[in-house]
């Protein structure tokens, strides 16, 4: 995992590359669509929530991030007329995703399927596949590079949607600078291992930082065997503020404007209630608390640089618990991973 955490600056680059094709791609799709949807689970559903923000800024026509299960149940209304469904799988066989892939077909939509296996079942069901191309040294990694590297192709798409040259050089600049962000290591560690006997860790974001929060949350589970909870930042305060304690820990978004006043007014609140909390953005906000730094860039690529501090407090709370994150040994034989297996 660390590995993967350190590399995804040149795997970001490196996508960067074909974003002519991936205009083309998308322009032989689009067609006369009316609907966007980007369907997924897991990780791909939290890269299509952290691309709304991007898709909701250029995207001409209505755009929607959906769990796929949901999409399936319960499609939204308007989407009868052609419509374009991204469907967002790494493995490509993640049994949700692949119905509503095939659902939407059903109903005269295309599809356009971003994963890191070309040859699957939900590459089958494609009109057009992009394929990241990630090297994963060992079989069951936790999604790092693969988790970024979809929002990435992701935003690619909303920008040649309806961005212009700026917008690109907004993206271009996010990428440039994670090199930057890999450096709260260091921060992640020292801040970690104070509380990696907590029993309960939460992660608050609001607007276009709300999807790291739940990639944050969903990491500590996958690597650290930890219970993390995400939450909108006010919400939590009208919800699990009430049975916070002084051994969880709070981590906080505060990567633009909106979300440093609500942090700093945050951070007051908890340190009140002597509970830590860290600040995760491009500047510190609030004495008494903890900072990751990640670098200023725009908000709706924020979830870009957001996400590694994520990766580094999973990483090291789960070494702190004498586990493996690089191979998640602790999971490959566990009940629950082979369950999972036969269910998904």
């Amino acid at each position: 995992m660390r590995g993967q955490i350190l590399a995804q600056p040149s795997v970001l680059r490196a996508l960067l590359a074909p974003r002519d094709d991936i205009g083309r791609i998308v322009g032989r799709l689009m067609g006369k669509a009316r609907w966007l949807w980007a369907v997924g689970h897991g990780d791909s559903y939290f890269a299509a929530v952290a691309a709304s923000a991007g898709f909701q800024r250029f995207s001409p026509i209505r755009f929607a991030a959906l769990l796929a299960q949901e999409a399936l149940a319960y499609p939204p209304d308007g989407t009868e007329g052609p419509g374009l469904v991204i469907a967002v799988s790494m493995s490509g066989g993640v049994g949700q995703t692949v119905a509503a892939a095939a659902a939407a077909r059903a109903r005269g939509a295309r599809v356009l399927v971003v994963t890191n296996t070309p040859t699957s079942r939900l590459a089958d069901l494609a009109d057009e596949t992009i394929a990241l191309g990630i090297p994963e040294p060992v079989s069951f990694l936790s999604g790092t590079a693969t988790y970024t590297a979809s929002v990435v192709v992701l935003l690619l798409i909303a920008v040649g949607l309806g961005g212009n040259a700026d917008a690109l050089a907004q993206l271009r600049h996010a990428v440039e600078v994670l090199q930057d962000a890999t450096g709260s290591e260091t921060g992640a560690r020292e801040w970690t291992l104070i509380y990696s006997a907590a029993p309960i860790w939460y992660f608050l974001g609001m607007g276009p930082h709300m999807a790291t929060a739940h990639y944050g949350s969903a990491k500590l589970a996958e690597v650290a065997d930890a219970v993390g909870i995400a939450h909108e930042t006010e919400e939590f305060f009208h919800e699990h503020h009430w049975v916070v304690r002084p051994d969880h820990p709070v981590v906080v978004l505060t990567q633009d404007a909106p979300s440093r006043d609500r942090g700093e007014r945050a951070v007051a609140h908890l340190r009140e209630l002597n509970v830590p909390v860290c600040l995760v953005g491009s500047a510190p906000v609030a004495e008494g608390a903890g900072y990751l730094p990640v670098p200023a860039v725009a908000d709706w690529c924020a979830p870009i640089v957001g996400a590694v501090p994520m990766q580094w407090i999973a990483y090291w709370l789960g070494r702190a618990k004498g586990l493996d994150p690089d191979h998640r040994t602790h999971l490959i034989h566990d009940p629950r991973y082979t369950v999972s297996r036969r269910y998904r």
